[in-house]
């Protein structure tokens, strides 16, 4: 008889768990569907970018170069990139290792003694000055190693100690530096009498002095590689055509003027010529990505279209020289024509409307084409530029770049950080969110 009491209250129990699981179950499944039927919308903010029109490109750099003799153990007077007169030595040949080590200890000596020379060279009316030196050099230093690039670390840790060094004087820590300059001097006289007078390298010709040990050569002349059809250019560009300065401290580079001759597709091509035809001649820049990010204004010498092998072959001019190009020889390019700047949007967030106001399914030729902005509690729709001649569609990923609201010849209405809706349930001007 107490089993049958008990017996009840269990059901009871079970059941209520089984009705609480089932309205869970339900409530799940009506919030997944409406979900699917009325999404909520979601949103992104227009903000401003520049977007670069670019071309790339595999070729060869061209200079006027010659080769300066000299083998052996050498050690380098003057760094890459620097401008050379006839006659300047470049290099020296050492007997031995203990040479170079010498000869570098000897240059460290010189550096020090320069920088305490400049350090007294102060007026007390520059404290205030020094003291922003002195934080700027330090941030500089400390963002270069923070960020792996060790190449300013040098420049930027003498800026520090030239500042505060500087500060020490003005401040009266330090009378002067005469007696550490007397002793550095001192000691440089015993480096240079165990250095000897090594044999010296000097430049052919006046010009720009690269190492051997930093770039190379191309295995065929200058005129040789601008005779070159575009199918013939591409084989030569893939033939691995740069060879080792064997034999040599280094090369000249005299003039300022170098050329790249390049490989595109056709498609790519037609970027680099004006609405004339003619090769565009102003507003180009050449970048090497990963070895001279640096752009460089250049000029496009000619622009040949090879439709039945798509291929564009082109020949660009460049009047900038640095250490960072004045290495390359074959290089792949990003020659940059153009660039936008204008609003970053969805491209999905864009709808075209009819006439009557209604919302085509896609672009068509009398359509309005805008996006969606929230306006408070309600969306509004805001037109963009068509595409057309006056406004070709720039593209960037996913979005697209759009002129803001109240630029001279545009009809846009959208506006620097609106809010656009990038997706919605029947969206129309005027609804409320």
């Amino acid at each position: 008889m107490q089993e049958k009491r008990e017996l009840p209250g269990a059901l009871k129990t079970l059941a209520g768990v089984v009705i609480v699981f089932l309205l869970l179950a339900t409530g799940y499944v009506i919030y997944q569907a409406g979900q699917v039927l009325f999404p909520s919308n979601t949103y992104e903010t227009a903000l401003l970018a520049t977007v670069e029109d670019t071309v790339d490109a595999e070729g060869v750099l061209l200079f006027d170069e010659s080769y300066v003799a000299g083998d052996g153990t050498l050690g380098y007077l003057v760094a890459d990139g620097e401008r050379v007169s006839a006659g300047t030595a470049v290099a020296e040949v050492y007997s031995d290792a203990s040479q170079a080590a010498l000869r570098q200890q000897l240059t460290q000596l010189g550096d020090q003694i320069d920088l305490l020379q400049k350090s007294q060279n102060t007026t007390s009316a520059q404290m205030e000055t020094l003291r922003k030196d002195r934080s700027a050099a330090l941030y500089n230093l400390m963002d270069s190693l923070d960020t792996a690039d060790y190449e300013d670390t040098d420049a930027e840790k003498e800026d520090y100690l030239l500042a505060q060094n500087k500060l020490w004087v003005i401040t009266g820590e330090v009378s002067s530096f005469s007696d550490q300059i007397a002793a550095l001097v001192q000691q440089m006289s015993s480096v240079q009498a165990q250095l000897g007078a090594p044999t010296q390298i000097t430049a052919p010709q006046t010009g720009y002095f690269i190492r051997s040990s930093s770039s190379g050569r191309l295995n065929a002349g200058m005129e040789d590689i601008l005779a070159l059809g575009a199918v013939d250019l591409k084989a030569y560009i893939e033939s691995s055509p740069e060879i080792a300065l064997d034999g040599c401290a280094g090369k000249i580079v005299s003039g300022f003027t170098w050329y790249y001759a390049g490989i595109c597709s056709a498609k790519e091509g037609r970027k680099l010529l004006g609405t004339d035809g003619r090769p565009l001649r102003s507003g180009v820049e050449i970048r090497f990505p990963g070895q001279a990010e640096t752009p460089l204004k250049a000029t496009l010498q000619e622009v040949n279209i090879d439709e039945e092998n798509d291929l564009t072959r082109f020949v660009l001019s460049c009047e900038v020289i640095n250490g960072d190009v004045l290495r390359l020889n074959k290089a792949n390019a990003q020659i940059i024509v153009g660039e936008s700047t204008g609003l970053r949007i969805p491209a999905s967030a864009v709808h075209y409307l009819k006439d009557d106001g209604s919302e085509a399914e896609g672009q068509g030729e009398n359509y309005i084409p805008g996006v969606y902005v929230k306006y408070g509690n309600l969306a509004r729709f805001c037109k963009i530029d068509p595409v057309d001649a006056d406004h070709p569609q720039v593209q960037d990923g996913d979005h697209l770049i759009v002129l803001p609201s109240g630029t001279a010849g545009s009809v846009s209405q959208v506006r620097l950080y609106d809010e656009i809706i990038v997706s919605g349930q029947n969206l129309y001007d005027g609804k409320l969110l």
